[in-house]
């Protein structure tokens, strides 16, 4: 949001790739990247003096901001003149921050306002003074005291655990590359965010949001009527393992 002008495409190529790399956000933009624009018609005809007209659905402008990033970004265009219209400073880094104001900013808030949403649905909005510091040994159940004495019990799962549910994923993965009815994309994604939930799983803090994807992803798969029984059975116990892995 406050870069130089002249080092504004490694910023937002940096931003990009954030998007990109990040699962639970890269699967936000993509449920709304819906709508198609024709950027390199409306960059043309815009005049200095003008700014763009952000759609008024969220989800248009969603789409919208996140396809003129990109162009922007695969044309290496000048920011200088794309933002040109946004401020009546002489100085290029002032029309530069307004644009990134009125444009990119409510790209950001977009995402951090879901991610909010996902934190309040996980429950990680419930505010805890209690701070826990294990090794990465530790394995059983620890113990946590809170409010009024009240003792919660939490497991951590062991090497056992972590690859019973990778060889789970592998048969699962197996089956559904074998399944000619479904289509190709949806395979993939659903692979995609499987993958990336293993990997959390196997982490020392694993991310909820993605492992929460990946299972409304295999739920995807066997609410399909082409499934077929030996898929819908693993995608049944592979939910129920993730399930476990977060509980």
């Amino acid at each position: 949001m406050k870069c130089n002008f002249y080092e504004y495409h490694d910023c937002l190529k940096r931003f990009l790739i954030f998007i990109e790399d990040s699962p639970t956000i890269s699967n936000f933009i993509q449920e709304n990247n819906v709508e198609e624009f024709n950027i390199e018609q409306i960059i043309n005809e815009k005049t200095f003096n003008q700014k763009f007209r952000l759609p008024i659905k969220k989800s248009e402008e969603i789409a919208f901001i996140f396809q003129l990033f990109n162009y922007i970004s695969e044309n290496k265009l000048d920011i200088r003149i794309i933002a040109i219209g946004y401020s009546s400073s002489k100085r290029y880094q002032d029309k530069v921050a307004e644009f990134n104001n009125m444009v990119a900013r409510p790209l950001v808030d977009h995402i951090s306002t879901y991610l909010t949403e996902v934190k309040i649905d996980l429950g990680y909005d419930k505010k805890s003074g209690t701070h826990f510091t294990f090794n990465r040994d530790f394995k059983g159940q620890f113990n946590h005291a809170q409010d009024q004495g009240q003792i919660s019990a939490h497991q951590t799962y062991n090497e056992t655990n972590v690859e019973g549910l990778k060889e789970l994923a592998e048969k699962f993965i197996e089956e559904l590359q074998k399944n000619d009815d479904i289509p190709e994309e949806k395979k993939e994604e659903t692979v995609e965010f499987l993958e990336a939930a293993v990997q959390e799983v196997e982490s020392d803090k694993p991310k909820k949001a993605i492992v929460k994807t990946a299972m409304e992803k295999v739920r995807g798969i066997n609410e399909l009527a082409t499934a077929g029984k030996n898929l819908f059975t693993l995608g049944g116990q592979l939910i129920d393992s993730l399930a476990g892995m977060v509980g």
